[in-house]
C-alpha cells in the first residue's frame, strides 16, 4: 500500500507517466516549443553555402551551419490558458478569518495567515494548478511555534492508492562540481488506528535509480542537517497534507492538465507564423538585378583578383555605365498577400480559446469592455465560470489546510483549540466601477443580508484593522444619534390665583 523505492527507477509507476505529462506540459506554458514540437526541431538548424577568404586573392566554399532559432516564432496562447484564472482569482481572494468574533481561534488563524501569505502565493498556486493539472500543499510548524502551511507541486505529492497516506518526495545534491552526491528524500505520512505517523526518509540515488534507504540521523549528521523526528499524532484522524486536482476524471482521479488538447492548434499556430517569418526573411527584402554584361565585367574582374567568378554587394557600390544597352541596376521588390495565413491563425486562435474554455475578450479577439458590472460579466462568462469552479476547489482547500493548522497546533503545541474551517471573503472576479460596488455593498447593507463589518471591507478592501474598527464605530455612533429624537413637552398650565 505504501510506495517502495529502492531498486527502482524514480518515479515509480504509475506517476512516472503522469509526471512526464506534466514536464511536458511545463514546457509547452513557459514557450519551449523547440523542445516539444517536431516542425520547430525542423527550422533549428539549417546549412547554407558561403565564400571564405583563403589567402590573399582566393576565396572557397564552404558549408556553414546557422542555428535559426529566431526563425521559429512562438506565439504562445498557452500561457494565457492557464493565467486567465489565476489573474481573475488572485483579484478576487479577500480577507481570512476564523469564524468566531473573538478568543484563541482568531488569533490563531490570524497567524497563520500571516505566516502563509495565500494572498500572495494563490496566483502562482492556481497557475501551477492549471498546467500540471494538480496542486498540493502541507502544513508546517517551526521550532518557535510558528504554524503556516506551504503549496507544492504537484509532481512532488504522491498519494497512497489505498487513501490512508501520502508521500511528499524531494531531491537533495551535496558537493561541489560535478562530484556531486544526490539523494531522494521522503516525508510520508501514514494513518494507522492510533492516528497519523509521520516519518523522514533519506535514498542515495543511483543516476536514475534509487539506492538503499540510509539512516535518517546519519544523514542529518553527515550533512549537518536539522531534520525532524519520526513521530506519531494520536487521535489525529486526517493527513496534514492534501492535493487539488483539475478536471479529475475516474479515469484520471489526481487530475489532468488544463493545457491538453490544446497542443496541436498552438503548434499550428506557431508554424503558421513561422512560414510566413520565413518567407518573408528569405523574399521581402528587396533584390538587386544589374545588367548581364555588367554582371561579366564585375565577375571577370574578380576571378583576376581573386580566383573565382562572383559579384559582392560592394563590388557594386561603384560601378561603369554601359553606354550602348543604357540599362541600370534596379530593384525588385516581393509584394505578399498574407490575409488568408492571419485569418487563419485568428481561426486557430479560436478553436483554443473555445476547447480550453477561455472567452476570447481574454485573448484580446473582442472588446472586452463593458457599460456595467453585468455586462462585463456576459462577455466573460466562460472564463468566470471556469473560474469559479477552480475558487470552489481552492476555498475548500485553504480552509483545509488553516484547519489542519489548528489540528497540528492541539497536537504537538498543547492547545485547545476549536477545530473549525475559517471564512473567506471572495470579491467580484470582475473589477467593477468603484460607485456601482459600493451601490450595491450598500443595499446589501440596507436590505439586512450583510453586516456592517463585511460592507466596510468589501468598500475599503485596502483598509487596515484598525481603520475599519474606527470606521465601524463612526458610523454606528452616527446611526445611534440619528434615531434618537427628543420631544420638547410644555409642562402644564397651573392657576396661582388664591381663592
Amino acid at each position: 500500500m505504501t510506495i517502495v523505492y529502492s531498486k527502482k527507477t524514480f518515479p515509480p509507476p504509475p506517476y512516472d507517466l503522469e509526471i512526464g505529462m506534466m514536464m511536458y506540459y511545463r514546457l509547452l506554458y513557459e514557450g519551449e516549443h523547440e523542445a516539444i514540437f517536431p516542425r520547430a526541431k525542423a527550422v533549428v538548424k539549417e546549412t547554407r553555402v558561403v565564400r571564405r577568404r583563403n589567402g590573399i586573392r582566393s576565396w572557397q566554399q564552404v558549408e556553414k551551419v546557422f542555428s535559426a532559432d529566431r526563425q521559429y516564432i512562438v506565439a504562445n496562447f498557452s500561457s494565457l490558458v492557464a493565467e486567465v484564472p489565476a489573474d481573475l482569482l488572485n483579484r478576487s481572494l479577500g480577507n481570512i478569518s476564523a469564524d468566531t468574533e473573538e478568543g484563541p481561534e482568531l488569533e490563531f488563524v490570524s497567524s497563520v495567515v500571516t505566516a502563509s501569505k495565500p494572498n500572495e502565493k494563490v496566483w502562482s498556486a492556481i497557475t501551477q494548478h492549471q498546467v500540471d493539472g494538480r496542486v498540493a500543499y502541507r502544513i508546517r510548524r517551526s521550532e518557535t511555534g510558528i504554524v503556516w502551511f506551504e503549496w507544492i507541486l504537484g509532481d512532488q505529492y504522491l498519494p497512497h492508492d489505498d487513501g490512508q497516506g501520502s508521500d511528499i518526495v524531494w531531491f537533495e545534491e551535496w558537493g561541489d562540481g560535478d562530484r556531486k552526491d544526490r539523494f531522494l528524500r521522503v516525508e510520508r505520512q501514514r494513518l494507522d488506528t492510533d492516528g497519523l505517523n509521520i516519518q523522514q526518509l533519506a535514498f542515495k540515488m543511483e543516476g536514475e535509480t534509487v539506492g538503499d534507504e540510509m539512516e535518517i540521523a546519519q544523514y542529518a549528521s553527515t550533512y549537518d542537517l536539522d531534520i525532524p523526528d519520526n513521530v506519531e499524532l494520536s487521535g489525529v484522524t486526517e493527513l496534514l497534507c492534501g492535493m487539488i486536482a483539475n478536471d479529475e476524471t475516474l479515469t484520471s482521479p489526481r487530475g489532468r492538465s488544463a493545457l491538453r488538447n490544446i497542443d496541436g492548434l498552438q503548434e499550428e499556430i506557431n508554424w503558421t507564423i513561422t512560414r510566413d517569418s520565413i518567407v518573408f526573411d528569405k523574399h521581402g527584402k528587396p533584390k538587386l538585378a544589374i545588367p548581364k554584361g555588367l554582371w561579366d565585367t564585375v565577375a571577370l574582374q574578380n576571378h583576376r583578383d581573386y580566383g573565382g567568378r562572383f559579384v559582392r554587394n560592394a563590388d557594386l557600390e561603384v560601378v561603369s555605365y554601359d553606354e550602348k544597352s543604357g540599362a541600370v541596376p534596379m530593384y525588385i521588390t516581393w509584394d505578399a498577400k498574407t490575409q488568408q495565413s492571419f485569418e487563419h491563425v485568428a481561426r486557430l486562435i479560436r478553436y483554443m480559446l473555445a476547447i480550453s474554455k477561455t472567452s476570447p475578450q481574454a485573448a484580446g479577439l473582442e472588446d472586452g469592455k463593458g457599460d456595467s458590472g453585468v455586462a462585463l460579466l456576459y462577455l466573460w462568462i466562460q472564463s468566470v465560470i471556469k473560474a469559479e469552479a477552480i475558487k470552489d476547489k481552492f476555498d475548500a482547500a485553504i480552509k483545509g489546510a488553516i484547519r489542519k493548522c489548528m489540528i497540528l497546533e492541539n497536537a504537538i503545541g498543547n492547545q485547545n483549540l476549536k477545530v473549525n474551517d475559517p471564512v473567506i471573503e471572495w470579491k467580484d472576479l470582475l473589477p467593477k466601477a468603484d460607485s456601482e460596488r459600493d451601490t450595491e455593498e450598500i443595499e446589501k447593507y440596507s436590505g439586512g443580508v450583510q453586516s456592517l463589518e463585511t460592507t466596510v471591507r468589501r468598500i475599503h478592501p485596502d483598509w487596515s484593522e484598525p481603520a475599519i474598527e474606527v470606521e465601524i464605530q463612526k458610523i454606528q455612533e452616527e446611526q445611534t444619534a440619528d434615531s434618537m429624537n427628543p420631544t420638547y413637552t410644555q409642562p402644564p398650565r397651573v392657576n396661582l390665583g388664591g381663592s
